[in-house]
């Protein structure tokens, strides 16, 4: 067992004599350089000055490829009749080398152009099961957990909005099989990020650019509104609907389905660790320094004024910081906050997250009230966040995002 006494605090001297014990001092000491502080606030153009800092910022750590202007847009492949809706099997193709599935829910009595949201799943989620379709035959494609709170496309498209769903990369159907019914997923896909981060790019960043390739041919078809666009993830997929949100200005509304945490803080306070939980957690949240700038309270107040849906709750210090930057944008409640029903009474109750001594679990449950076998999206306030944002909200911005 490792503990903060034992194993990470500095000695008498100050400093450290293992390398992660150094490296967790450091951080602790060195706050990132565009946190979003109260000062940032001060003023609607010191606001908008620091979301720029942060946008183009991301920008630059995201490693997006370059796209191709000339290439074609997305192919129908096939369509069916569902109940009240159709649904589209779609290919895109954002280089010379890749296809990209999603598929297309659009409402069966739709007249006129029509909101639209990007759904993205969580980490082993398939596509298919964010539009409440049967699993394909694959290992790649096991069983959802909350199916029918899963299938965020589907209770898109049954409101009345168009729904669009894709896949992780390297998951389900992008996931490499092998001969036999082994599932494969998590193993190629963490051999792919090293591929990418390696020849100068990351795996957010190239989820991003497929996806943002699928925009733009979305906001010139007849039948969508461009002016009403939204993203939705779930999980891993909430990253990549909050960094096209913050750097797509064509997106109006996120809906981050996860708790919110500033995952700096949170490497340097979980002290208190069994020896086998030292493990690779995911490679596929790399983006490197990131956090020399930010963590993700700081990208979801940057994302002001732009309608925000947080349904997971979080530990309520780092839920302040982007209330503080939507109220300071004349818009708090286009920002809204949902929790856990088992902590929905206590959530507000918490002190500050120390700096160290915490277990995971403490982590978890007493500072961001999480809990763990319950998560899922969360459809209801998902549904209500887009609908004030899709019925024109109810204030003015403060400068455009």
């Amino acid at each position: 067992m490792f503990s903060y006494e034992k194993n990470f605090a500095p000695d008498g001297d100050g400093r450290c004599r293992t390398s992660f014990a150094a490296w967790r001092s450091r951080l602790c000491s060195t706050p990132p350089e565009l946190e979003f502080r109260r000062e940032c606030a001060a003023s609607p153009e010191i606001f908008g000055r620091w979301r720029e800092q942060v946008k183009r910022r991301l920008g630059d750590l995201l490693m997006m490829p370059e796209s191709d202007p000339a290439g074609p847009d997305p192919v129908l492949l096939k369509r069916e009749p569902r109940d009240g809706y159709f649904l589209e099997w779609y290919e895109a193709y954002p280089d010379r080398w890749t296809a990209v599935p999603f598929l297309l829910l659009r409402p069966e009595k739709a007249i006129g152009p029509r909101p639209a949201v990007l759904c993205f799943p969580g980490s082993h989620h398939s596509k298919e099961a964010l539009a409440g379709e049967p699993m394909p035959d694959s290992p790649n494609c096991p069983g959802v957990s909350f199916p029918e709170r899963n299938c965020q496309a589907l209770h898109y498209v049954r409101k009345g909005y168009i729904a669009l769903a894709f896949d992780n990369p390297g998951t389900a159907l992008l996931a490499e099989q092998d001969s036999g019914r082994e599932e494969t997923q998590w193993g190629i896909r963490t051999k792919l990020v090293q591929g990418l981060l390696c020849a100068g790019t990351t795996y957010p960043g190239w989820s991003l650019f497929q996806k943002r390739v699928v925009l733009d041919w979305l906001v010139k078809q007849p039948w969508s509104d461009p002016a009403r666009i939204a993203v939705s993830g779930h999980s891993l997929g909430s990253e990549i609907a909050l960094f096209m949100g913050l750097l797509d200005d064509r997106v109006s509304a996120v809906v981050f389905n996860d708790f919110l945490s500033d995952q700096r803080k949170r490497w340097c306070a979980v002290t208190e660790i069994e020896a086998r939980e030292f493990r690779d957690s995911g490679n596929w949240h790399v983006v490197p320094g990131l956090w020399k700038y930010f963590t993700f309270p700081d990208m979801l107040a940057a994302l002001a004024p732009k309608f925000l849906a947080a349904n997971e709750g979080g530990a309520e210090e780092f839920l302040d910081k982007v209330r503080t930057a939507y109220a300071a944008c004349g818009v708090p409640d286009r920002f809204q906050v949902s929790y856990y029903p088992k902590f929905a009474d206590a959530a507000k109750k918490h002190a500050p997250v120390p700096w160290q001594g915490l277990s995971s679990k403490a982590y978890y449950e007493d500072y961001c009230s999480v809990d763990v076998p319950d998560h899922s999206f969360r459809p209801e306030p998902s549904l209500k966040l887009l609908e004030l944002a899709f019925s024109g909200g109810t204030q003015e911005d403060c400068g455009r995002s």
